[in-house]
């Protein structure tokens, strides 16, 4: 009996523990997450805490943790905003902060922490009274102070799993510490592309629209002015500028036909003071970010690379940033294809299209290259011995998301939580290095931006350093192996959802990185083939230096990089030029005409028409009689057409046989290129011969003799003498 009823009791208390709360937490959120045996870790995708879903009725919004990092006996003070977006008011809310039992042992803890929703397992560490109630519509603040913070986890060093908690919603976040210094700081870099938009009205035809689209690029409140303020003074964070040359026009060679930015040039427009405003700030604060120059139009090397075509422009448009480049104390021998990909092919392609400039170094993605070890530092080598710097996929998508002081708030301590876990891998090892590059398409808030890179500078186990620093490393490193290995393709982090949105169920990919390239072998073709067209026909017309750098300059901007983001306006612009080129080809035509000629020799007029409102000058015509009996001996020369007007082709021709001849008529500028409307023109060929002589001659001497013998004929008789004369008269 004594048995039986203490086994009754040990019963009834095992069914009263979890109604208690007393009970233990789950064995999987207890256990540290083992990380993989024997290879590297897979690359993370970096997520910042979801935001709560609208029908909690409760929004909560960090705008701070401060200290980023706690030293020995600090407070950390979690703050931030919660806004009631129901239809009734919560009464008596808390603010509550719990440290989450789970460990952030390796980068996939991090990850997992971040992406977790809903009141989290742990202890609470500090909560505040948000006041009586939170009615509809409102927005209360709240600061939670977390007492001796750096002393709340067994590591010497690292991150905190927060959740902060008001009612049934919640947000997590991280909180950095460090006791003791136990590890060798790993080197942090950075790179910033300024680069334009894909906005097809940048290019083209003068007018409101491309001023409006100037505005718009350069003008302020722009993301090329947001990229320039947020980056301008990093002072302990030194950014990498890569410029495209576009933002530098009279940098660039004259034949380019981008304005210069001389004080009687700019002033003309208000297009080219904005252009050369961006210009004298990017020249001045370069220096100090140790620029590097892309290829003009920041073309994209990736697509021509992979197309396997014998481009001509992408190598000149290369060629061009090592003049830029020089003018800004920058190199202009880094690659940085749009996809961020690396092959041993990729290389061998990107070696041929730097010739003048030589390949230097590369940019790419950690996640394009072998693995060869437990972890990867950002200083790689390649096979072949070219330098590369290698980007953290996960941390380059944080940074790409400072959009708003919120996320840079969410990005910032997923930063040092996810940067802590990367140097737990390998704390004890000197001269690792991470490097973080923005996506092309970075649209920073420039205060929030600011604060990220001054944050990051002040984490203790990162060291900032320069690209030169990294490439100087790069090229003193092991070389990897060509094998690529089976890294999974990280995914870019979402952007933090607008207020009362649910999170995405998928991330949206970087437009630049995760897009089909639009520069196929077959468009390489077309768009040099229309740049020829360009500039031939802008040898015949009068205004052609202005046509040459309008319509050429915009075929050079259809090889850049930019149109990976929005191939509607490549479509668009390259619609524009054919139609610019379209106009002067089909408005400079050859008369239709049927022309009867009676001679063995002679000359043939030949009608141009131009219906431009410009004239025209050096425009050659050439004939080709589709028949050999009518021979061409001379071309005519090279003519001027006025503005609306004709001209008139004179050209001397033999005749060989009688028939009909048509003429295949072409027009064409000086170098060849093919311009306006041949026409039919039909010559009836009647050629003459000796007998046409003979027969003149001889109808010639029947006239004669008939003429010599009518005059005889007509002889007057002798006067008789016999007759009187008659006498003068009044002669009496």
């Amino acid at each position: 009996m004594r048995r039986l009823g203490v086994c009754r009791a040990l019963t009834v208390v095992s069914l009263l523990l979890p109604a208690l709360g007393l009970a233990s937490v789950p064995a999987r959120a207890a256990t540290p997450s083992a990380a993989p045996q024997g290879g590297p870790q897979a690359v993370v995708p970096a997520v910042l805490p979801k935001a709560p879903a609208a029908d909690t009725g409760l929004e909560i919004s960090l705008s701070s943790v401060s200290p980023a990092i706690a030293g020995p006996g600090q407070s950390v003070t979690v703050a931030g905003t919660v806004t009631n977006r129901g239809s009734s008011a919560v009464p008596r809310p808390v603010a509550r902060v719990v440290l989450g039992s789970q460990p952030l042992a390796v980068r996939e803890d991090v990850d997992r922490w971040a992406a977790a929703s809903g009141p989290a397992q742990g202890r609470e560490v500090g909560r505040s009274s948000l006041g009586a109630s939170i009615a509809p519509g409102a927005t209360v603040p709240f600061r939670v102070q977390v007492d001796g913070a750096a002393g709340l986890r067994e590591p010497t060093y690292g991150a905190l799993p927060l959740s902060v908690e008001v009612s049934d919603t919640s947000l997590r976040t991280f909180a950095g510490y460090q006791r003791l210094k136990q590890y060798q700081p790993m080197r942090l870099g950075w790179v910033v592309p300024l680069t334009l938009d894909p906005d097809p009205a940048l290019f083209g035809a003068e007018g409101d629209a491309r001023q409006a689209a100037w505005d718009r690029a350069l003008g302020a409140g722009s993301r090329v002015s947001r990229v320039l303020e947020s980056t301008e003074s990093t002072g302990s964070a030194p950014v990498t500028w890569a410029i495209d040359p576009s933002l530098l026009p009279s940098l660039l060679p004259e034949e380019t036909g981008e304005p210069v930015s001389s004080d009687a040039k700019a002033s003309k427009t208000s297009e080219a003071a904005l252009r050369s405003a961006v210009e004298e700030r990017i020249r001045a604060s370069a220096p100090r970010h140790s620029p590097w120059v892309l290829p003009d139009t920041d073309a994209d090397v990736a697509a021509v690379a992979d197309a396997g075509t014998s481009s001509d422009l992408v190598p000149e448009l290369v060629s061009r940033a090592a003049t830029v480049a020089r003018a800004v104390d920058g190199r202009a021998d880094v690659a940085w294809p749009a996809d961020g990909q690396h092959t041993p092919a990729r290389e061998s392609a990107l070696r041929r299209l730097y010739s003048q400039p030589r390949l230097g170094a590369q940019l790419a993605a950690q996640s394009s290259l072998p693995l060869d070890g437990n972890t990867q530092d950002a200083h790689r080598r390649s096979a072949d011995g070219l330098p590369v710097l290698a980007y953290d996929d996960s941390l380059s998508a944080l940074l790409a998301q400072v959009e708003t002081p919120e996320s840079a708030a969410l990005g910032v301590q997923r930063f040092i939580a996810d940067t802590a876990a990367l140097l737990d891998e390998r704390p004890g090892t000197s001269s690792r290095s991470v490097l973080v590059a923005a996506p092309r398409s970075f649209s920073p808030d420039p205060t929030a931006a600011a604060t990220f890179f001054e944050t990051a500078a002040s984490i203790p186990w990162l060291e900032p350093v320069t690209t030169d620093t990294l490439l100087t490393d790069a090229r003193k490193a092991v070389p990897m192996p060509k094998e690529v290995g089976t890294r999974p393709t990280p995914t870019p982090s979402p952007s933090t959802p607008s207020p009362g949105a649910a999170p995405p169920s998928t991330p949206p990919a970087d437009p630049y990185s995760e897009s089909r390239p639009l520069l196929t072998q077959r468009r390489v073709e077309s768009l040099e083939q229309s740049l020829d067209t360009v500039r031939g026909v802008a040898l015949i017309r009068d205004d052609g230096d202005a046509f040459a750098r309008t319509w050429g300059r915009a075929a050079e901007q259809l090889a850049s990089s930019r149109w990976r983001a929005g191939p509607a306006g490549w479509t668009r612009l390259n619609a524009g030029i054919q139609a610019a080129t379209r106009e002067t080809t089909s408005s400079i035509r050859v008369s239709r005409s049927n022309i009867n000629f009676l001679a063995e020799t002679g000359r043939l007029q030949i009608t141009v028409t131009n219906d431009l409102d410009v004239a025209v000058e050096n425009v050659k015509l050439t004939l080709e009689p589709a028949t050999p009996r009518l021979r061409i001996d001379s071309q005519p020369p090279v003519m001027r057409i006025g503005p609306n007007s004709r001209a008139t082709a004179i050209v001397g021709v033999t005749t060989l046989a009688a028939g009909s001849v048509p003429l295949r008529t072409t027009l064409t500028t000086p170098d060849g290129t093919v311009i306006g409307q041949g026409a039919d023109v039909v010559v009836q060929v009647t050629p003459t011969g000796d007998w046409v002589y003979w027969t003149l001659g001889g109808f010639a001497g029947i006239i004669l003799v008939l003429g010599i013998w009518r005059s005889v004929r007509r002889k007057p008789e002798p006067v008789n003498a016999a007759e009187p004369v008659p006498s003068p008269q009044g002669t009496a």
